[in-house]
């Protein structure tokens, strides 16, 4: 009932104030002019005595007019909109009109006409008019419209730089949109693209800002090849943009030297970052599928379904394609190896490990895949298998100081640090020991606080993090993490939620932690606050999976 009273009240009050809006129009009952500028403009006092504080403490019963000062510029159409406003809440805006309006609105006091404003800028910013709302919310101090211009500039970015008025930005700006994080290019190339453009409309009266503005583009995530044929002949004899190049291509031939490039910006942007991907697990429903994560939208979505359906088995990326190991495939362990090409969505069987193997663990180290331990139907392994992609060849290296399985690998440096797990006699441990790739040796280092298997680690800084798991049958909320260099665990911030069979990873400074047993939550953790966050949820339940960084953007598969 009080809905409905609400209702017949709102509606009546709109029609009062249409057919008051009405009479105005028509000259009536009009009781006090307003001069703005060189024009007068009769309107009912109560009107304006209702919409403003301003106009209550000038008017009383004998006033017959009401002269604005410093109102010259004030256009007679940008009062004849506000007035309707003051009627009826709203009016029909153009982007030209708005600054008028606004100034209009401060000068009579009504904010609720000036946020109307805003907000009608904020709706229509697109790629014909971001200068013309980005300049004029710079001049009046509007810094959350100025901000969302911003960022609708990076993020349309490719787009604008077809427009024509993206030839008319200033050089300061230019830089400050090159400079951004939150450009949204998949490839430097696109950054440079719209460079490019903006040179080339003028070149001649431009050039001098090419050692400016190659500053901001990011060399070392350009191949050589594109840097000497697009880039170097804009550049003319630039000592400037030469010395650039060279350290460019010092940084990309000697690896052990790019620590001291420190003037080179080689931080892929937010938009063409890495790509979380989750591929496979246990649970009917997604078997076989990878899910995609979308970090500028903060979701995952469906990317591809795999060639089989494949659990507790080891997944890498090796040259920019995923290469999927063993596991359990149709209720069976196997020793298969398939490599799946992003661009192509092509499947290749490659050649099969020595050892049919699940719930081991894979790594990469200098383009070799090292498969450790695990399980076979008859034995627990602690035999570990090293891949070569020139040869095509498995050979087996040091084994194990240790049978395990269901454990779980961190690397740092060259070493790779195993951790925990199930061993032979099905005992949960806690143990932890350390394979040095260079020297293929085994040592033994300090063990975890808790036994835990089914659970996740993950090397970040200077430190390894172990994520959950179980001791038993239940799941864990606790997390430990492992000082490389004074060799001790200590424990940190709990999850907020228990999880084990789920899978963990570092990207973005932040460790995400993704699903488990029949659950499908995701959080993230930031070591410098020492807390965990909600992060959404994957689409489907899955555990026993396996999660990736790939270091190139790709798209969700439609």
């Amino acid at each position: 009932m009080s809905k409905l009273i609400g209702d017949f009240t709102e509606k009546r009050a709109k029609k009062i104030l249409k057919r008051m809006f009405d009479i105005y129009e028509q000259n009536l009952l009009c009781n006090v002019d307003l001069i703005v500028g060189n024009n007068r403009f009769p309107v009912p006092k109560l009107i304006l005595v209702t919409n403003s504080d301003f106009f209550q403490n000038l008017i009383n019963d004998a006033t017959n007019e009401i002269v604005l000062e410093d109102s010259d510029e004030i256009l007679a159409e940008s009062v004849q909109k506000a007035i309707k406003f003051l009627y009826l809440g709203e009016i029909d805006l153009q982007p030209h009109e708005a600054e008028n309006i606004i100034k209009f609105s401060r000068m009579i006091q009504v904010r609720e006409l000036e946020e109307y404003c805003l907000l009608y800028l904020e709706k229509i910013t697109d790629s014909k008019n971001y200068i013309l709302i980005e300049d004029f919310a710079k001049h009046h101090g509007y810094l959350q419209l100025l901000e969302q211009t911003k960022a609708f500039i990076a993020k349309n970015y490719l787009e604008i730089i077809q427009q024509e008025e993206f030839l008319n930005m200033t050089c300061e700006r230019l830089g400050e949109l090159l400079q951004s994080d939150d450009l949204n290019v998949e490839r430097e190339e696109q950054a440079f693209k719209g460079l490019k453009i903006w040179l080339l409309n003028n070149f001649e009266s431009r050039k001098e800002h090419v050692d400016t503005l190659l500053k901001y583009i990011r060399l070392p995530l350009l191949p050589v090849k594109f840097i000497l044929d697009e880039v170097r002949p804009l550049c003319s004899d630039s000592f400037t943009c030469c010395e650039m190049f060279l350290n460019t291509f010092d940084y990309h031939h000697n690896l052990e030297k790019r620590p001291r490039f420190l003037s080179l910006n080689s931080k892929p942007r937010k938009c063409s970052k890495q790509t979380i991907l989750i591929i496979g697990g246990q649970n009917d429903a997604i078997a076989g599928k990878i899910e995609v994560y979308d970090v500028n939208n903060d979701k995952w979505s469906n990317y591809y379904n795999l060639y089989n359906e494949t659990a507790h088995f080891g997944a890498v990326v090796l040259n920019n394609k995923l290469i999927t190991i063993g596991g359990v495939i149709d209720g069976k362990v196997t020793n298969k190896v398939f490599c799946f090409d992003f661009v192509t969505k092509e499947t290749t069987e490659l050649q099969g490990m020595q050892s049919e193997r699940c719930s081991f663990s894979a790594t990469v180290i200098d383009d070799q895949i090292f498969v450790i331990g695990g399980r076979n139907d008859m034995q627990v392994l602690n035999s570990v298998e090293r891949y070569d992609l020139v040869t095509n060849m498995w050979t087996n290296v040091a084994d194990m100081l240790t049978t395990r399985y269901e454990f779980t690998i961190a690397t740092f440096e060259k070493n790779i640090y195993v951790i925990g797990g199930v061993n032979n006699i099905d005992d949960r441990i806690k143990t932890m020991e350390i394979y040095d790739t260079i020297k293929n040796t085994w040592t033994r280092a300090p063990p975890m606080r808790e036994k835990r298997h089914n659970f996740s680690a993950v090397a970040m800084g200077d430190y390894i993090y172990a994520i959950g798991g179980s001791a038993g049958s239940s799941a864990l909320k606790s997390v430990e993490r492992f000082e490389i260099k004074s060799q001790t665990w200590t424990s940190v911030a709990c999850l907020p939620v228990a999880k084990m069979m789920h899978k963990a990873i570092a990207f973005d400074e932040k460790i995400i932690c993704v699903g488990g047993f029949f659950e499908k939550s995701t959080v993230e953790y930031d070591p410098n606050r020492d807390k965990w966050t909600d992060r959404g949820s994957i689409m489907a339940a899955r555990f026993h999976f396996n999660i990736l960084v790939l270091p190139i953007p790709i798209m969700k598969n439609e």
